[in-house]
């Protein structure tokens, strides 16, 4: 099925993963030595010290994991490099240097040296599948604890089980299912495609997995609402046998021309600084999406919008900013910050635009000031449309090209694809300025509440923020 791409040979990381099946999750040994690593009780000590003391800091991953590995055995730390191992083989937005050489860090806390002659890490087999996104790597704590809950669980039953489970599709996809996800884990679906290659696409984003099944008509985004992995994958084996006849005897991949073009969004078009990505927009999509989502209650309170408004306005005052909320939120949003916050939130804009100008800035949901002059912008989508706060943005942008403000769309994870697709509309895209994504980032609520728990944020600048924004960029 999706075996072979046209990009790169993929035929020693399925050879890899095959043997990580058969050695670490059906056995108990290893990958990279001769002990047993792979076991119930390594793989509990190893939830014990990562998933059940999660470390919020503002440090890096790598950082954060080999404080938290530092007081278990050596043998856990190898599991732990291991499974690192393991969600880099699929990943090819990550460089294989970067894969070996925080894989060989994790490893040396154990006091072992590792050969360099590995197979499995050469550069052939950590090339990677397919991209995971911009969002793999800021969620990889979660996609790790994923990883490490799912084999703990696959441990927990007996070997013959765990054969049968790792054999069976059906069992295999409902057992996958029953796993604590720890939100929209992408690991999740690599993990079946590693497993069975001839039934899963090497699609890790459910986003994608929908759209490829929309733009070749098989399902509307309404139907689809509904469907779990397994009715997704078994509609796009389908299609695949079905295009396979179309195109007799080509290697097929829906990344790949002819196939991207068909059901892609995102196209390039060449303009007088270079050739870009665009998106163009779908409103039977837009309107479907809608139509299937629930209505947000005008009257909840408090609403999430005013919440992350409030977490936002928190944050910049404990940066020692000025913050403004728009008057008609206002209210409600110093509701819920705490009172020492609240004298950071400004009743006037102390900037000197013209009249359109200050009015497309005043309905902005968060701004933070230094003087008289604008930092960040904040824009908190948390209805289905994605679009209006881009337009906001877009609005000054144009009233004032030169200005240099660094400006975020907040929403939830799962939102994180259509806003992506939205700032690569052609209106955000082909702006005199430069695309949008150039000037926009991504905040999603999770890590919004990330940066709010931050120790010593008054000792920080609103630079950490670039360890929390995604953008938006093409594979």
């Amino acid at each position: 099925m999706a075996r072979e791409i046209q990009k790169r040979d993929i035929f020693p990381i399925l050879s890899a993963a095959s043997e990580w099946r058969k050695f670490c999750l059906i056995d108990d040994n290893a990958m990279f030595c001769d002990d047993d690593l792979w076991t119930l009780d390594n793989c509990l000590a190893l939830y014990a010290a990562f998933v059940e003391k999660p470390d919020e800091s503002d440090r890096d991953f790598l950082t954060k994991l080999k404080d938290q590995l530092r007081d278990t055995t050596p043998s856990v730390i190898k599991l732990a490099a291991e499974m690192l191992w393991v969600l880099f083989l699929f990943p090819s937005n990550i460089k294989p240097d970067t894969k070996i050489r925080q894989f060989r860090e994790v490893w040396s806390l154990s006091g072992a040296k590792i050969p360099n002659d590995f197979p499995t890490l050469e550069d052939k087999c950590l090339v990677g599948i397919g991209s995971g996104g911009p969002g793999f790597n800021t969620y990889r704590p979660n996609e790790l604890a994923y990883l490490i809950k799912t084999v703990l669980d696959l441990k927990g039953i007996p070997k013959a089980k765990r054969i049968e489970v790792l054999n069976s599709y059906q069992e295999c996809s409902a057992w996958i299912g029953k796993t604590v996800q720890f939100g929209r884990r992408q690991f999740r679906h690599m993990l079946r495609y590693f497993l069975f290659p001839d039934r899963v696409e090497r699609i890790s984003s459910d986003s994608d997995r929908r759209l490829i099944l929309r733009g070749f008509h098989v399902a509307s985004a309404r139907e689809m609402q509904s469907w779990s992995d397994v009715d997704t994958d078994e509609a796009l084996f389908k299609l695949r046998g079905q295009l396979q006849t179309d195109y007799p005897g080509q290697v097929l991949d829906f990344y790949e021309p002819p196939l991207r073009g068909i059901w892609s969004r995102e196209k390039k078009i060449k303009t007088p600084s270079g050739e870009i990505t665009v998106t163009v927009p779908d409103d039977a999509e837009d309107t479907e999406a809608e139509k299937a989502s629930s209505d947000i209650s005008a009257t909840a309170e408090p609403r999430q919008s005013f919440q992350m408004q409030a977490k936002l306005a928190e944050i910049g005052a404990a940066m020692r900013f000025k913050v403004w909320i728009p008057p008609s939120d206002r209210g409600r949003v110093t509701e819920l910050m705490a009172d020492a916050a609240r004298g950071s939130v400004l009743d006037v804009l102390p900037l000197n635009y013209d009249d359109t100008t200050l009015d497309t800035i005043k309905q902005i949901d968060v701004i933070w000031l230094k003087g008289r002059s604008i930092v960040r912008a904040f824009e908190v989508e948390h209805t289905t449309a994605v679009y209006s706060g881009l337009l906001r943005m877009a609005d000054l942008l144009a009233l004032q090209p030169n200005m240099d403000i660094r400006l975020h769309i907040v929403a939830a994870d799962a939102r994180r694809d259509k806003v992506f697709a939205e700032m690569r509309r052609p209106v955000f895209s082909l702006l005199e300025r430069g695309p949008m994504s150039q000037s926009c980032s991504f905040l999603s609520y999770e890590n919004v509440d990330a940066l709010r728990a931050l120790e010593h944020l008054a000792h920080m600048s609103d630079g950490v923020i670039a360890e929390f924004e995604e953008r938006a960029e093409p594979e």
